[in-house]
This record gives structure tokens, C-alpha cells and sequence, in this order.
């Protein structure tokens, strides 16, 4: 069995190259998200012909302050990837004072990728009621919810929406993240680590911190193969993704040729 990491800020770690080359090494297969999509041009020619890293084409709310979302950039390199995140909308404090424009950036990426067969990864702090209905507007057919912190009542209402949950090893540190654990149904699970923003043992983690955070997640949930369980999970969505690329390919042949 091999693990997987979908959701790492990999530029973020202070050696980029070495932390790549451990999980290309230990067939780590992972989603190296991005914060703009500067960066992401930035790294695609370097990172882009892993066959375990895949790179997402992202713009995170939370640099709304700095960095205004350059949709000609993201726009160019949107059909370079099957992978759109970090993006989403940050209701809290902080930045909430900016949320309508922040709406607007996550409703103009979602009509993007509507009917299209790629997978975003999603952030949605304090945010959560909003992100769910602009997903649904658009008919988005495969998201992943990245360190859901919100209620169960919405947590719910993703699961009805057929979306999916990333779970890193900081939700199993208070109570509110185990309740959060305790109400994903095994086949919604992804892992992730969102390194290097969460830390195990007191230090930042690293993919060598991979096994006894797995061991952590089959004690809390009392099983003994929780690396299974999220590594089906993820097959499950690739090929599901896949089929439905190969699918809408064939109903745009089928549309041109008449």
C-alpha cells in the first residue's frame, strides 16, 4: 500500500527540491497545491513530470490582500493541470472585510471549471455555507474539502453533494476535529498533511512522520488500516475524474461531427 498527501504547500517547505525528491522517492503520490497562479506558472516547467507530485493550479483567498487574482495567468494555464487549489473563501475575521471580492474570484473559478473533469481542492474557513452553494451553482463534480472546520449540519450537506474531506493529523488535537472525524463516512476520507502549516510531534510535517500519523488516525477510529482506506478513496476519485474526462471527450467529438 502507498500513502498519499492531497494537499502540501510544498514552495513553502525551506528546501522545495528535497522535500519533492522524498516524495517522488517513497512513491508518495501527492497534490503540491499553490497560492497564485504565479507560482504555479513559476514551478510547472520544473515540477510538472512527476509521476507522484501533480501540481494544482491555485489562488488562496487569503492572499486577496497582497495579490490581486490574475485570471490572464490562470486563465493560460487552466487546461495544464487536472488539479485547481488552493482556492475557496475565508469568512473569518481576518478577512472577512474582503469577502464579496473574494466570492467573486471563487465564483469566477468554479465557471471555469464547471463541466470541466478536474478536482479542487477546497478552502473554506467560516465560509463553508458559501463555498457549498457556488460549488452546487456551477455543477462542480469533484471537490475536496481541505481541514474542514466547520458545522456538521453543512459537513452533511458537502457529503449529500457527493464531495469529499482531506483530514490532516492537527484534527486529532481538540475536540471539534474529532467530531469532525467522527461524522466523515470512511468512503469521503482523503489524507493530507498541509505541510509545512501543520506540525506532529512539536515540528513541522515531513512524509517521514507519515507512518505514525497513520498509526494515530487507525487508533482513533480503532482499525487497523486507515492507509487503505484513504489511498482506495483516492484511486477511487482519479478514476472517476478520468472517466469523466474520457466521457465529456466523446460527447464534444460526437457534437463537432454533426
Amino acid at each position: 500500500m502507498k500513502y498519499i498527501d492531497f494537499h502540501v504547500h510544498m514552495d513553502f517547505y525551506k528546501k522545495t527540491e528535497e522535500i519533492i525528491k522524498t516524495y517522488e522517492e517513497n512513491e508518495i503520490y501527492s497534490l503540491f497545491v499553490t497560492n497564485l497562479p504565479e507560482i504555479y506558472k513559476v514551478h510547472l516547467k520544473k515540477y510538472n513530470d512527476y509521476k507522484y507530485v501533480k501540481l494544482a493550479l491555485g489562488y488562496h483567498p487569503e492572499m486577496i490582500d497582497y495579490y490581486p487574482f490574475n485570471k490572464d495567468i490562470f486563465n493560460r494555464y487552466f487546461n495544464s493541470t487536472n488539479y485547481i487549489g488552493e482556492v475557496g473563501i475565508d469568512g473569518s475575521k481576518k478577512f472577512s472585510h474582503n469577502i464579496d471580492i473574494q466570492i467573486k474570484n471563487f465564483d469566477y473559478i468554479c465557471s471555469k471549471v464547471s463541466h470541466e473533469a478536474k478536482i479542487m481542492t477546497i478552502h473554506s474557513k467560516k465560509a463553508e455555507d458559501i463555498v457549498l452553494q457556488i460549488l452546487k451553482k456551477y455543477k462542480i463534480k469533484y471537490a475536496v474539502f481541505h481541514w474542514y472546520s466547520g458545522n456538521i449540519k453543512t459537513l452533511r450537506y458537502i457529503l449529500d453533494s457527493g464531495y469529499y474531506f482531506s483530514v490532516n493529523p492537527c484534527m486529532l488535537e481538540s475536540q471539534k476535529g474529532k467530531e469532525i472525524l467522527n461524522n466523515i463516512p470512511f468512503d469521503r476520507i482523503l489524507f493530507e498533511s498541509d505541510g509545512p502549516f501543520t506540525k506532529y510531534n512539536k515540528k513541522i510535517t515531513e512524509p517521514k512522520n507519515f507512518k505514525d500519523i497513520f498509526q494515530d488516525f487507525n487508533e482513533f477510529y480503532k482499525i487497523d488500516n486507515f492507509e487503505e482506506i484513504v489511498f482506495n478513496n483516492f484511486k477511487k476519485i482519479i478514476l472517476e475524474r478520468q472517466f469523466f474526462e474520457q466521457k465529456n471527450k466523446i460527447l464534444k467529438e460526437i457534437t463537432n461531427s454533426r
